[in-house]
């Protein structure tokens, strides 16, 4: 491509997709992703084609993969559309008090959670109601029950339970269907297969070194005047640390990162029937205060979670075993045939009846202290690291709430996994790398996502828009609060374009 481009965006998750709507009304714009255009039908439906879709070198198309520091691992999504093809399209902001440490206010971020609300057009589930969480809460944590939407064509949705890994009906407002549809109907061009292996300045602008994902093709050289990256924390932290010798950034490129509170617990086989084995998307939560040792309030969200439907005949099985080898039982118990014939029952099949279906499932998400740094291997590949995560005064405070709800309720507490020897907390919404600060005293990037060199003064034409500049835990899932920060980059993008026309 020999003319240059006004915006390259790098990445197609809830950051890239947002800035590309919002920028392509104003010029060219280009999105390129690593991952391929995955349509419903694509995606896997059992254990062994979830498997096969995992992202290596020598499987560069998959779906889905891993990165594993000290302590902790992330699951992270390579496809159109980023981590919205998978996930439950939970859409939450968070609260207020979370914005006491950010350079900008929740006040300003307001009217773009607003806009990401409009395109995104999440709403309630109309089988909410039936599944029982709502009224387990309720008594369990009296007046914290805090209700969820979704991303989710509900007439479309046959609660089928594989929204993870992907739905096949074509129900998910995914963003392919949301904010790249915006872009490409204003004229975005959206490339998949196309990584980006080098970043390198030039007059006026950067010239973008890209080649075929797992094709052995020429490398193409892409000359623009903007460039946006957006490939989610660990694509983002990848490229700038390849590049860090020509693009030297603040001290705080790959600090203070947060697993955004991730954790996942259960209460197996209780007496109260739930809805375990059902597989819906997850509707309702429960939000709990907490103070942590400096003063500050912070929350923990605790949300009705649900074993995907993929995973469900599995997982019955192995809780069945492990519940008993591991778990504490706790709290009043019903009969012990009644226990065991619910076991029995999930041996031969996954019933409404079983254990599973009795079982509620801790997912996790709080305001933990943002204490993981980035490492990174031979070959470039970052991970967040966090030792000692387990120990964060929030991840505590849920470990002893939960065992405070099983003596309420009874059934056997399965604790976090991290605490046996050799196994990591796992999460999928890692944070932070590239936090946004008012300086560079502060952050990688200004608030409008520009990228600081160490003297202070921004690299013209670059900027950040995804989940690594977010300066803190969130304590809700993190896609909403992507796509308004995303928002806000794109709209003073735009009015530099505007300047410079």
């Amino acid at each position: 491509m020999s003319d240059r481009v006004d915006v390259v965006v790098i990445g197609s998750g809830y950051g890239g997709s947002a800035v590309a709507a919002r920028v392509a009304p104003h010029g060219r714009v280009l999105v390129l992703e690593r991952g391929r255009a995955w349509r419903p039908g694509d995606f896997p439906q059992h254990l062994p084609g979830l498997a096969g879709a995992y992202h290596t070198r020598r499987n560069p198309l998959g779906l889905w993969g891993m990165r594993l520091g000290a302590g902790v691992g992330n699951a992270y999504v390579s496809g159109v559309g980023g981590a919205s093809l998978v996930n439950y399209g939970i859409t939450q902001a968070p609260e207020d008090h979370v914005f006491d440490a950010w350079p900008v206010s929740r006040t300003e971020m307001a009217p773009y959670y607003a806009r990401a609300l409009e395109v995104l057009r999440p709403a309630p589930s109309p089988l909410a109601d039936s599944l029982g969480d709502k009224a387990f809460l309720d008594g369990i944590e009296p007046g914290r029950r805090v209700d969820l939407v979704n991303t989710i064509d509900w007439e479309r949705c046959t609660h089928c339970g594989l929204c993870v890994p992907g739905c096949n009906l074509g129900a998910k407002r995914s963003l392919d269907v949301t904010y790249l549809a915006v872009a490409q109907a204003a004229g975005a061009e959206v490339r998949a297969e196309r990584e980006v292996v080098a970043l390198e300045r030039e007059e006026g602008g950067w010239r973008v070194v890209v080649r075929h994902t797992g094709r052995a093709l020429p490398e193409e050289v892409i000359p623009a005047r903007h460039v946006v990256l957006a490939a989610g924390t660990f694509g983002t932290l990848d490229l700038l640390h390849r590049e860090r010798r020509h693009l030297p950034l603040s001290d705080w490129f790959g600090r203070r990162m947060t697993m955004n509170g991730d954790g996942l617990a259960f209460l197996y086989n209780t007496r109260h029937a739930l809805s375990g084995h059902h597989g819906a998307p997850i509707t309702t939560s429960v939000h709990l205060p907490f103070v942590d040792p400096d003063g500050r309030e912070r929350t923990l969200n605790v949300m009705s979670g649900r074993i995907p439907k993929v995973a469900m005949r599995f997982s019955a099985l192995v809780l069945g075993v492990f519940a008993h080898a591991l778990g504490k039982r706790r709290g009043p118990r019903d009969a012990a045939g009644a226990r065991a014939w619910r076991r029995f029952l999930d041996l031969v099949r996954t019933d409404p009846r079983g254990a599973l279906a009795h079982t509620f499932m801790y997912k996790l998400d709080a305001e933990d202290s943002s204490n993981g740094h980035a490492v990174f291997d031979a070959d470039g590949r970052s991970a967040l690291a966090w030792a000692d995560y387990q120990q964060d005064p929030i991840v505590r405070f849920a470990a002893h709430r939960l065992e405070e709800w099983a003596a309420k309720v009874g059934g056997v507490l399965v604790p976090d996994v991290s605490g046996l020897p050799g196994m990591r907390s796992f999460g999928v919404h890692p944070l932070g790398g590239c936090r946004m600060g008012a300086s560079v005293e502060e952050g990688v990037v200004d608030t409008a996502g520009r990228v600081f060199q160490p003297s202070g003064e921004v690299y013209e034409g670059l900027r950040i828009a995804d989940a690594s500049i977010i300066p803190s835990s969130l304590g809700v899932p993190s896609s909403l609060t992507v796509a308004a920060l995303a928002e806000r980059v794109g709209e003073d993008l735009v009015q530099t374009l505007r300047t410079a026309a």
